[in-house]
């Protein structure tokens, strides 16, 4: 051992030796090495211990490490900061209720995904009641109101994500429902002024359409995030919900009535929030004209809304199952060609959106003026029980019905002036769910959020044996109301008695079952089809988002 040492410390004499013409000042541990050897020094020496051979070698390695640094060597590289994105950032797949693929970081975020619903619907009613409706939606045969049928709801590819950390897109496009041909289909006679066929009839339509398409800063200091594109208004919790996690088939009477028209809009938003998620707040600034069907643009000089939302989640106890949310919205908005149009479609729908005809509709209302709505939230979570409810009011301060007055003041033939109108609606509505499981909440948005079964249905055999499991099961109850009957303008009043069973096989699956009792009543009734009378619906649909 002891010769070994021996041998390791001549070498690495050796070694610093032959490099000692690159230091610019000797260090005071290197070894003199004289020219001659004194007789004296041919004597036996004591050779150093293990420690001390030790210690030098550790203090040699130091000095060659800082021979070998590019400082000294004058090649100093300044180093990236610590939260600079990589040029080319590695991506991983991962599953969270969808495919998205992540960098480390999650500065780099995307996802692909879609959504299918699937439905059959059935309608039952009187031929006097189904006669009114045919009637009422100036079809040339009558009786093809209400039929039942097997459709596509919603078909939809969706690409999603974040680039550079704070960048944000997101660009969904619609497959179903994209052609109308009302006139072609059912003979529908354009000539009728009172519900506006140049319009609201539209033969074909576009075909395949922007459903929800923007983009996005997110994190900005004091204003949150902001985004450009074609939005939803969420003028209520029922609409800021998305599609995929919706409780019932339909959203209901009250969202027909005034938000139907402008579920999605162009425009610009700025949303955020504060406490912890717990408070919501959002501005949106949208065009009004959506008669371009599927949102490509928006035309027209000072056709404008302004949107307002906030919301409050008084109670936050995930862990207990618990949440109660509150919120108010507002919208002010200036029509398109200064019309305005409240309706109200069924609880259930088949087929395209013409082949549900409308069961209560305003028709053309013409104001100089403008819309406005407001609208309240209440929602409640308590273990297995949820429970809401929403209010929501819209009126025209100058209503005229057949036209406005022409710019010398003279009324044009037909033209009323109705004065102020006023139209109001809600719901409210209760679900238990019959397995241990309970509805979440969606702060990003507020809404109702994807319910997440505690157990997956299963039935197979494979390699882990046989497997069963049951999914999630909730049943039902809601109450619809709308008006929309004011001061000559009648556009008939509807209420609608609603049961739903859900069956959520996974996060990302469910069948849900709809069977809804709907009546109408006008004042007066009249031989356009203002007829009173109940009509009943059943429908079931299949969902799958991915």
């Amino acid at each position: 051992m002891l010769r070994s040492l021996n041998s390791l410390n001549q070498f690495v004499v050796v070694l610093v030796l032959a490099t000692a013409g690159t230091l610019r000042a000797e260090p005071e541990w290197l070894p003199i090495v004289p020219e001659t050897i004194p007789a004296s020094a041919q004597e036996v020496v004591e050779p150093p211990t293990e420690g001390q051979l030790e210690r030098r070698l550790r203090e040699v390695e130091a000095r060659l490490e800082l021979l070998q640094s590019p400082i000294n060597a004058g090649e100093a590289k300044i180093a990236p900061p610590a939260d600079a994105a990589p040029k080319n950032p590695k991506m991983e797949g991962v599953w969270k209720n969808a495919l998205w693929f992540e960098s480390k970081d999650k500065a780099f975020r995307f996802n692909v995904g879609g959504v299918i619903q699937y439905d059959t619907s059935f309608f039952g009613a009187s031929q006097g009641v189904l006669n009114s409706i045919g009637t009422f939606n100036n079809l040339a045969d009558p009786n093809l109101a209400l039929q039942d049928g097997f459709s596509f709801r919603r078909a939809r590819l969706r690409f999603a994500g974040n680039l550079y950390e704070q960048f944000e897109f997101f660009a969904q496009y619609e497959f179903a429902q994209a052609l109308d041909l009302r006139r072609r289909t059912l003979g529908v006679n354009t000539t009728n002024t009172a519900f506006n066929a140049a319009q609201y009839d539209f033969d074909p339509g576009d075909n395949i359409g922007f459903n929800e398409v923007y983009v996005g800063l997110t994190n900005l200091p004091l204003v949150g995030n902001l985004r450009v594109g074609r939005m939803r208004e969420s003028l209520n919790f029922i609409t800021a919900t998305s599609d995929t996690n919706q409780v019932w088939m339909e959203r209901g009477l009250m969202f027909d009535a005034f938000n139907g028209d402008f579920n999605f809009s162009n425009g610009i938003t700025l949303q955020n929030s504060w406490c912890d998620d717990r408070v919501y707040a959002l501005l949106g600034w949208f065009h009004s004209n959506n008669f371009s069907n599927r949102g490509f643009y928006a035309v027209g000089d000072g056709d404008y809304a302004y949107d307002a939302r906030l919301t409050g989640l008084l109670i936050d106890e995930e862990e207990e199952k618990r949440w109660l949310h509150v919120g108010a919205d507002y919208s002010y908005r200036v029509p398109y060609q200064s019309q305005v149009r409240y309706r109200a479609r069924s609880m259930i729908r088949s087929g395209p959106a013409f082949l549900t005809p409308n069961i209560l509709n305003t028709g053309a209302i013409f104001t100089p003026g403008a819309q406005q709505i407001a609208n309240l939230e209440f929602a409640l979570a308590f273990g297995r029980l949820t429970f809401a409810a929403e209010a929501a009011t819209s009126w025209i301060n100058e209503a005229w019905t057949g036209g406005l007055p022409l710019p010398t003041g003279q009324i044009p033939t037909g033209a009323v002036n109705r004065g102020s109108y006023f139209s109001s609606g809600g719901y409210v509505e209760m679900l238990y769910f019959l397995t241990p499981d309970h509805r979440r909440y969606r702060k990003e948005r507020p809404g109702y959020d994807r319910v997440v079964p505690t157990d997956n249905f299963y039935c197979m055999n494979g390699e882990k044996g046989k497997r069963v499991g049951f999914g999630a099961w909730e049943v039902g109850m809601r109450y619809d109301y709308i008006d929309l009957t004011n001061n000559g303008i009648n556009g008939g009043i509807g209420n609608a008695v609603t049961f739903c069973v859900n069956w959520y096989l996974n996060p990302n699956a469910r069948v849900q079952a709809n069977y809804s009792w709907m009546n109408r009543e006008f004042a007066p009734t009249d031989y356009t089809g203002r007829v009173d009378g109940p009509f009943q619906a059943l429908g079931v649909r299949f969902n799958a988002d991915f």
